[in-house]
C-alpha cells in the first residue's frame, strides 16, 4: 500500500505548478533565451552537463543523457566531437582530471532497438581518455550511478555505487530499498595504462537517513579534504559534505526544497545550486542559486529562467579563475538532466546588478497570496524527510483563486528531534493518520 500511494504522488508530482514561495515561476511565455538578462550568453544550441578544463579554456560536455563528448574552445569558439573516431555506448558524465584527461562515466553496451534516450543512463562504469583525445577510453573497472566527481589538485576521483534505474518499473522500491554509496579512488598512470588504486567506500545512505540517495558533486577547494554530495529523497534533497578523514557529515543547504549541489567556487567558501522552491521530489524548472558553506544556510539568486513557462536550469559549473559559470537550459517536462544547450553567466556583470529584495523570495511557510493563480487545480506533493525515521506527507492543494495560502510542508523544529523509530504518514485535508 506504501509502495503504491508513493509511486502515484511521485507520478502526480510531475504535473505540479509553482507554489506562492515562487510566485512568478512560469508566468511568462516563449522562451528565456528571447530575453537574457546582461551577463548572461549562450554558448550552444545543443549540450549538457558541461565541464571546464583545468586551464579554463575548454568546456566539455554531453550531447545527449547517454551520448557523444564534445569540446567548446572557448577562445577559437571551435566545436569538436571528441568520441566520434570509436564506436561506443553514450556517456552519460565527463569530467576533467586534474592533468587534462578525461574520466568519463558511461555504460559498456546498450539496446541498439531502444529509443528511449535514458537507455544505459543509470548502468555506467568509468573510463578514461587520454589526452590528446584521439585514441579509445580505457576502463577502469568500477560501476558509476550518475555524477562524478574529479579533484583539482591530484588525480583522485569520486562516484556513486547504486542499483537505482529511474526508468525501470520496478525504481521505487529500488530508491526506497536499493544500494547507495560514495567511493573514492586515485587513477594511477605507472605501469602503463591508467587504472584506479585505493578505492574506498566513504558513505553509504543510512550513514545520512534510510532514505536518501546519494551523488557526489566536487570536493571542496582549497584543502579537497571534504567531498560535497547531494543527498536526494532527504528533506526533498540537500547540499552536503562529508570529510574524507574523519568521516564528519554536515547539512549545508537546511531546507525543505529540492537542492542540487553542483559546481564549488575555487576558495570553497561557496558553491552552486540547481534550486527549486516548489518542487520536492522531481524537480521540473529550478534555477540557479549560490549557497555559503560556513554553515549559515545563506542564499543569492542567480537565475529567473523558470518564470518562462516550462523551463529552467541545471546542470552549472563554476571557472578555474571563478569569474564565470556555465549551465544549461532545461525543458520541464522532459526526463531530470536533459538540456536544451549551454549558457556562460558572467559573475562580474551579475555583480554589478541591482541585488534582489530580500522580498524577491518569500520563506516557506510564510502567508502570502499567489497573484498568478497558478495552481488551479489539485495536486499531489511528496515530500520524503529521513533522520531516523520516514516522515511522508501528501499534501493537496486546494484552487488558489488569489486567496491566502501558506501551506508548510515541513514542521518548524528539526527533523533529528523526532524519536528514532517514529513514523508518520498524515495527508491534509486527508484526515488520516499512520
Amino acid at each position: 500500500m506504501l509502495l503504491s500511494l508513493l509511486a502515484a504522488a511521485l507520478l502526480a508530482s510531475t504535473g505540479c505548478r509553482a507554489g506562492p514561495q515562487d510566485p512568478e515561476a512560469g508566468t511568462l511565455g516563449g522562451s528565456p533565451l528571447d530575453r537574457l538578462p546582461p551577463g548572461i550568453s549562450q554558448l550552444t544550441d545543443f549540450g549538457l552537463r558541461a565541464d571546464w578544463s583545468p586551464d579554463g579554456q575548454r568546456i566539455v560536455f554531453l550531447d545527449a543523457l547517454a551520448g557523444d563528448v564534445w569540446a567548446h574552445e572557448l577562445g577559437t569558439k571551435s566545436l569538436q566531437k571528441l568520441t566520434a573516431h570509436f564506436e561506443h555506448a553514450g556517456f552519460s558524465r565527463v569530467h576533467h582530471l586534474s592533468n587534462g584527461d578525461l574520466v568519463l562515466c558511461g555504460p559498456v553496451e546498450r539496446d541498439s532497438g531502444s529509443d528511449d534516450p535514458e537507455e544505459g543512463r543509470f548502468d555506467g562504469v568509468l573510463w578514461v581518455l587520454r589526452r590528446p583525445f584521439d585514441g579509445v577510453p580505457v576502463p577502469l573497472g568500477e560501476p558509476c550511478w550518475e555524477g562524478i566527481a574529479a579533484a583539482r589538485d591530484r588525480l583522485r576521483v569520486a562516484w556513486a555505487r547504486s542499483s537505482i534505474d529511474y526508468t525501470s518499473p520496478g525504481f521505487v522500491f529500488q530508491a526506497l530499498f536499493g544500494p547507495s554509496e560514495l567511493w573514492i579512488g586515485d587513477v594511477e598512470y605507472e605501469l602503463g595504462p591508467p587504472t584506479l588504486v585505493n578505492r574506498r567506500r566513504v558513505l553509504e545512505r543510512r550513514d545520512v537517513s534510510r532514505l536518501s540517495v546519494l551523488e557526489p558533486q566536487d570536493f571542496r577547494p582549497p584543502a579537497e579534504a571534504e567531498l560535497l554530495f547531494t543527498a536526494f529523497n532527504h528533506r526533498g534533497g540537500e547540499v552536503m559534505g562529508v570529510h574524507l578523514e574523519t568521516g564528519a557529515i554536515r547539512n549545508y543547504s537546511q531546507s525543505p526544497w529540492f537542492d542540487e549541489a553542483d559546481g564549488v567556487f575555487p576558495d570553497g567558501r561557496t558553491t552552486l545550486v540547481t534550486r527549486e522552491l516548489a518542487r520536492l521530489f522531481i524537480p521540473r524548472a529550478p534555477d540557479l542559486w549560490r549557497l555559503t558553506l560556513d554553515g549559515s544556510a545563506r542564499w543569492s539568486r542567480l537565475t529567473r529562467f523558470n518564470r518562462y513557462e516550462g523551463h529552467g536550469v541545471s546542470n552549472s559549473a563554476v571557472s578555474p579563475d571563478g569569474r564565470h559559470v556555465v549551465f544549461q537550459l532545461r525543458r520541464s517536462e522532459a526526463p531530470p538532466g536533459n538540456g536544451l544547450g549551454l549558457l556562460l553567466l558572467d559573475l562580474e556583470a551579475e555583480a554589478s546588478r541591482p541585488a534582489e529584495p530580500e522580498s524577491a523570495v518569500v520563506p516557506w511557510g510564510t502567508r502570502t497570496r499567489d497573484p498568478s493563480a497558478a495552481a488551479r487545480s489539485s495536486s499531489i506533493q511528496l515530500a520524503i524527510g529521513v533522520s531516523n525515521h520516514l516522515s511522508v506527507q501528501v499534501v493537496r492543494r486546494r484552487e488558489l483563486r488569489g486567496r491566502e495560502t501558506g501551506d508548510e510542508m515541513w514542521p518548524r523544529a528539526p527533523v533529528t528531534t523526532t524519536p528514532p523509530g517514529s513514523r508518520v504518514l498524515r495527508a491534509l485535508d486527508g484526515g488520516f493518520k499512520w
